[in-house]
Formats: structure tokens, C-alpha cells, sequence
């Protein structure tokens, strides 16, 4: 079992991930990798992935998964696309609903997007380590865990698995699939 910081840094660092690729993206995972003893090996790997590939490959790959693929989108990363077959849903009111329980707001456009809710997870996963806050982090990581990530992460790596022509993004889905309780 993963110690609830590191778990936290895991997740961190899938949620960033999966957010558009930039210039920050290597530098920001090689960060985030620091913290991580128990998953380094795969952490390296992916983040090996990602360098081998050009800036450009890799934005020209996230866009076809995960934005507007032809003839349609592989595994577009929101929770309502998942669950209700379209953007903006009942799923993404419910997810900042969550958020407002812990004092945070999203960008209602990406309230439901993974990267976003694998943030919210890691936040909830530190709090976890906070004798004051311990036990609600617990319980709101396990309804959050139940209500949303079980409904559609699943699926969602599934696709990405079968989808990703980049090693790097087959990894990533592997590497979720293997931290997700």
C-alpha cells in the first residue's frame, strides 16, 4: 500500500498529465517524480515516454484522444461525456458540488475533466494526513472515489489503453489503472 502522500503525489502527477502538453510538461512531472519512492520505475518509464517524443507529436496525440479526434474522439477525459454522453452535465454540477464542500472552485468548463478530478483526489489524499481534517478527507475521498471516479475511470482508461498510438499515454493509463484503489 502507497502512504497517503505519496498516493497524493501519484495522483498529482497523473492529473498533470493529462492536462494540454506544453514546454512545463516534462520539467513539471520530473517535480512531482521527486516525491514518488514506491511507483518510481513506471514514473521514470512514463516520463521517458514523453520525452522521447517531439513537443508537437505529443499535442497532435492528446488533441485526436482527447479533444476532436476523426471521425470522433477516442476518450474524451470528462466525467459527464462518460456518464450522460455529453459535456457540462448533471456529473459536472454534482463534481462542483464536491469541490465547494472543501472551499474550492473550478472553471465550470473543466469541473469534470480528469485532470481536475484526479487534483481534487490528490488534495484529498494530503488531507488524509491532517489529524484535524483526517477523517472527513477519508470519507469524502471514498464517496468521491464511488460517485465519480468508479462511474467512468474505468472505461476511460480502457479506451485510452486500446486508443493511444503514443507509448507515453498507454503507460499513463496503465500507471492510473495501477494506483486507483
Amino acid at each position: 500500500m502507497t502512504a497517503p502522500n505519496e498516493q497524493a503525489f501519484l495522483l498529482k502527477l497523473c492529473g498533470l498529465a493529462f492536462a494540454y502538453p506544453n514546454e512545463a510538461l516534462i520539467p513539471t512531472l520530473q517535480e512531482v517524480a521527486k516525491n514518488i519512492i514506491n511507483k518510481k520505475t513506471a514514473v521514470k518509464m512514463l516520463i521517458a515516454a514523453f520525452e522521447q517524443e517531439e513537443l508537437e507529436v505529443v499535442q497532435g496525440e492528446y488533441t485526436r484522444l482527447f479533444i476532436n479526434g476523426y471521425p470522433h474522439t477516442p476518450c474524451a477525459p470528462y466525467e459527464s461525456v462518460y456518464r450522460e454522453k455529453r459535456m457540462l452535465g448533471k456529473a459536472s454540477g454534482e463534481v462542483q458540488a464536491c469541490y465547494r464542500e472543501w472551499g474550492m472552485t473550478v472553471d465550470v468548463a473543466l469541473s469534470d475533466h480528469l485532470a481536475t478530478e484526479l487534483e481534487f483526489l490528490s488534495f484529498l489524499t494530503s488531507a488524509k494526513c491532517e489529524p484535524a481534517i483526517a477523517e472527513e478527507a477519508v470519507e469524502a475521498t471514498e464517496l468521491f472515489m464511488i460517485g465519480h471516479i468508479a462511474t467512468w475511470v474505468p472505461q476511460f482508461i480502457n479506451d485510452l489503453q486500446n486508443s493511444a498510438k503514443l507509448k507515453a499515454y498507454r503507460q499513463l493509463a496503465a500507471l492510473l489503472k495501477d494506483i486507483l484503489p
